[in-house]
């Protein structure tokens, strides 16, 4: 029979409800009610919708195989309903074959090829394949993909033929039901998601559902579904926009306060999220709304329900959300909203030169994590794992060809004139909820998360089912009953044996993704599995890995830690592989002169050095630490220090490094360096003021004293040490550094009344009260007259018991200076209270001593038998005293 495939075109309102009309007129004289697997088909959409962004987004590959099988089974049967119904099927539609197309190109980026055809194709991937295995002294690979990173791309591969079937579907949704239907079901996903972040912020979950621990740091009223606030924010936008839109259209499916209280939800949650792009466009998607609807009015009939009405009730839900926002806002979130971080920018020029060397066929769907760092700029240890632009985002990794033909073919289906103003209200806040979320991730990527794309995915679908409505190619002939139901099935049945495949696919190539196996390589070498006997098998390890993830830097950096910590062979080839793929490695750098100062290389050490720092301000305190171990010498540490703020801050670690004691002309040499640089730096003056104050107890300093002139010497040495006390003060008027400068200034001067007298009228309003309220103890236990000493030991313990064993801490410390001071009666007091807050056989046996000498000999052989009963009455010596102590507190006294 043959069949009229005609063109699809859009169908006007009335003719959309004619034909649903006809349709169900049809079926119903054919036997009533759809069948049951097709009335199962929107339970399935809604399903994939939640089930998806409630799963932590889906991004996790064993819930995203869940949800694309679900996915699938959906997909087959709105075919197969399809093909029963003798209807055009919408997977024939320009968005479905795009998206269809798009996974078929992304499947193919990581299919294996011989190398020799990878160069000729993209020759920057068949240089990076080619030199994957060059730590091993092995050959390369006889076969590479054009994909940096295979394993991701299975798995985007999956996530993109997903997004086709939650489209078809959708669409299906769409034509039978309306796209209200597929609106709703966005909308209420959003607001569960806003429900259990809420929920989440109450319970002050650490955890997300009380079972997973996200593997970052989350502030509190952000642990929820969507971890990252972009991406809720993302999320929940294009959730208000279509509850807007539903609260204002003539035909709602959920009854107007149920929407508004779900707008309110919404809202209040999307401002709680802190996203300063999720915030910034909104505004400007209520007002696109706004302005497309009242163009829409001019042309179209209003609808019956009263606008004044809607419109007081919408006003009412978005000012209430506002409220909710600003009674859960904390000083967190305003700082969040403040922030001025611009490292995106620099991302974004980083990436260009990594479009000029993969421009045709991109580096591989999801392998722009691992590529990067050979690109990146910015210094750091910094992990990138996507352009947070989703145009450069596609054009990295499918290539700018790809990029641009999907983008232009999605923009061409989904222009306002072809999609949103043919439909109601509602079709129009969906619409522009998904120009609202495509703009923000222009700057904040979120369609990376399935849960995300899926919401888009369905959302567009609808609106795509609406508009064009599935029309009859023919009317199924009377004696072929069989023969079309074979057909829908055999079309149902192949789309879902794609699908699974797929998934079957990805489950075996792609579930080791990158940071699973960073994380299981680590774990290996931390448990000492990795050196001695261990080595060959971790080293097997580290080469699937790497073929797994050629362009990845972490694997040969691994490799060369274990191998120089096993001495199983020169970690130089692996730390030239991992500088190769990542320029600015801080890290690597700092392994590179550890390994070039054990061979005597000390200045290519100390280069190695300067350029971890310039790479990776985090390592300036271990590369400051190396440099003064590596040398005394000014003139060969300045060669170790960068320029700029950098450079000031490893010059101030030296000055602070080590002893205080100990070379102390080097340490002020660099303290006043960095003083020089950046006169501004609170740690350098505070370094220099120490080490003056250490120069100044040292009768035979040349700087501060010596039998020439010392007195005029030490004079210089106390002005200067005032002078860095009244910059530091400048600076910061509450810091303790510069009070702290003056008092052991005091000290020094044997002045410790005037310094204990200084302390306790500053340390209330001190950055550091604890420190100040210390050295205010020390200052009056140098004292003749003790009166203050017990007075400021109470005021110390009261600042410092935070908890049990900071208390049992300082009360120790209070004991050892009065034990120091000959005072063992007092010091008895603190070391019974540590004893007790925080027993430890140390502070058992210092009680004891304190008690002993004290006289307190009860109390002493009390603090032994305690101590005897944690080494399990196995202490013949411990016995022995306590005997003894028992005996001298049962002698009478003696008379004189």
């Amino acid at each position: 029979m043959e069949r009229d495939y005609t063109r699809l075109k859009p169908r006007s309102p009335g003719e959309r409800r004619r034909a649903v009309a006809s349709g169900a007129a049809a079926r119903g004289r054919a036997g009533g009610a759809a069948p049951l697997p097709e009335r199962a088909i929107p339970w399935l959409l809604a399903v994939t919708i939640a089930g998806s962004v409630l799963a932590i987004g889906a991004v996790h590959t064993p819930t995203l195989a869940l949800v694309s099988s679900i996915t699938a089974v959906a997909a087959a049967l709105s075919l197969r309903a399809s093909a029963r119904a003798g209807a055009h099927s919408h997977a024939r539609s320009l968005p479905a074959l795009t998206l269809l197309g798009l996974a078929a190109y992304t499947l193919l980026q990581a299919a294996p090829l011989p190398l020799a055809w990878l160069e000729l194709l993209s020759p920057a991937s068949a240089d990076v394949w080619s030199r994957a295995l060059m730590p091993l002294g092995e050959a390369p690979p006889r076969y590479a993909s054009i994909s940096l990173d295979p394993g991701a791309t299975l798995v985007e591969a999956t996530k993109w033929l997903m997004y086709a079937g939650v489209f078809v579907t959708a669409a299906f949704v769409g034509a039978r039901h309306g796209a209200r239907l597929g609106i709703t079901l966005v909308f209420s996903s959003a607001f569960l998601a806003a429900l259990t972040t809420i929920a989440h912020g109450l319970l002050g979950a650490k955890e997300v559902f009380g079972l997973y621990q996200p593997r970052f740091s989350v502030a509190a009223w952000h642990v929820g579904p969507l971890l990252n606030p972009n991406n809720l924010a993302g999320y929940l936008n294009l959730g208000i926009l279509s509850g807007v839109g539903l609260l204002l259209t003539s035909r709602p499916l959920l009854p107007a306060w149920v929407t508004g209280v779900g707008l309110t939800t919404i809202v209040g949650v999307g401002i709680i999220a802190s996203s300063r792009g999720g915030l910034l466009v909104l505004p400007l998607g209520l007002a696109l709304f706004a302005l497309l609807s009242r163009w829409r009015r001019g042309r179209h009939r209003p609808g019956s329900r009263s606008q004044g009405r809607t419109a007081w009730l919408l006003s009412v839900a978005i000012g209430g959300g506002a409220l909710l926002a600003a009674l859960a806002a904390t000083n967190r979130t305003l700082s969040e909203f403040a922030d001025d971080n611009l490292d995106k920018l620099s991302l974004f020029y980083s990436t260009l030169p990594l479009l000029a060397d993969h421009w045709l066929l991109g580096v591989g769907r999801g392998a722009f994590e691992t590529v990067f760092p050979a690109y990146r700029q910015s210094p750091g240890n910094i992990v990138f794992t996507h352009a947070e632009n989703f145009a450069i985002q596609w054009a990295a990794e499918w290539g700018i060809p790809v990029a641009a033909a999907a983008l232009i073919a999605l923009g061409l289906a989904f222009r306002p004139g072809k999609i949103a103003l043919k439909g109601s209200t509602a079709a129009v806040g969906a619409w522009v909820g998904c120009a609202v979320l495509l703009t923000q991730n222009l700057f904040d990527l979120g369609l990376e998360v399935p849960g995300v794309s899926i919401a888009l995915a369905a959302t567009l679908g609808s609106l795509w089912g609406e508009a064009y409505h599935e029309r009859p190619l023919h009317e199924p002939a009377a004696d072929e009953p069989d023969a079309e139901r074979r057909r829908a099935w055999r079309t149902a049945a192949y789309a879902a044996a794609s699908g699974l495949a797929l998934v079957a696919l990805m489950l075996r190539f792609g579930w080791r993704d990158v940071d699973h196996d960073r994380r299981a390589l680590r774990a290996m070498s931390e448990a000492g599995a990795a050196t001695g006997a261990g080595w060959p098998r971790f080293r097997g390890e580290l080469r699937a890995a790497m073929l797994r993830h050629p362009a990845e830097p972490y694997f040969p950096l691994l490799g060369a830690v274990v191998a120089l910590q096993g001495r199983s062979e020169s970690p130089i080839p692996w730390l030239q592989r991992t500088l190769e793929r990542s320029r600015r490695h801080g890290r690597a750098h700092l392994l590179l002169a550890e390994v070039l100062a054990s061979r005597g290389a000390r200045e290519q050490a100390l280069l190695s050095l300067r350029l971890a720092v310039e790479d990776d301000p985090g390592v300036t305190g271990a590369a400051a630490t190396l440099a003064r171990q590596w040398t005394d010498s000014f003139d060969e540490l300045v060669r170790a220090v960068p320029e700029g703020d950098a450079g000031a801050e490893m010059l101030e670690r030296m000055a602070t490094a080590g002893d205080r004691r100990e070379a102390l002309e080097l340490r002020l040499r660099c303290a006043e360096e960095a003083i020089a640089r950046a006169p501004s730096r609170v740690v350098a003056r505070w370094a220099a003021g120490d080490v003056l104050l250490a120069m100044l107890e040292e009768p035979s300093s040349p700087r501060c004293g010596g039998l020439e002139d010392g007195e005029g010497k030490r004079a210089a040495c106390e002005q200067q040490i005032e002078a860095h006390a009244t910059a530091i003060q400048r600076q910061q008027e509450n810091a303790f550094f510069a009070v702290q400068l003056r008092a052991r200034l005091l000290l020094v001067r044997k002045q410790s009344a005037e310094a204990e007298q200084l302390l306790a009228g500053s340390c209330e309003r001190l950055d550091n009260r604890v420190g100040c309220l210390r050295l205010r103890v020390q200052a009056a236990s140098q004292m003749a007259s003790p009166e203050r000493l017990p007075h400021a030991i109470r005021e110390l313990l009261s600042a410092s018991c935070s908890s049990l064993a900071a208390c049992a801490a300082t009360s120790t410390w209070a004991g050892d200076l009065l034990v120091a001071r000959k005072d063992h009666q007092s010091a008895v007091t603190y070391y019974a209270r540590a004893a007790q807050d925080e027993p430890t056989e140390e502070r058992l046996l210092k009680l004891a001593n304190a008690a002993s000498e004290a006289g307190a000999h009860v109390e002493a052989a009390s603090a032994l038998e305690r101590l005897l009963q944690r080494r399990g009455g196995n202490d013949p010596v411990l016995r022995k005293r306590i005997l003894d102590e028992k005996a001298k507190a049962l002698a009478p006294e003696l008379e004189p």
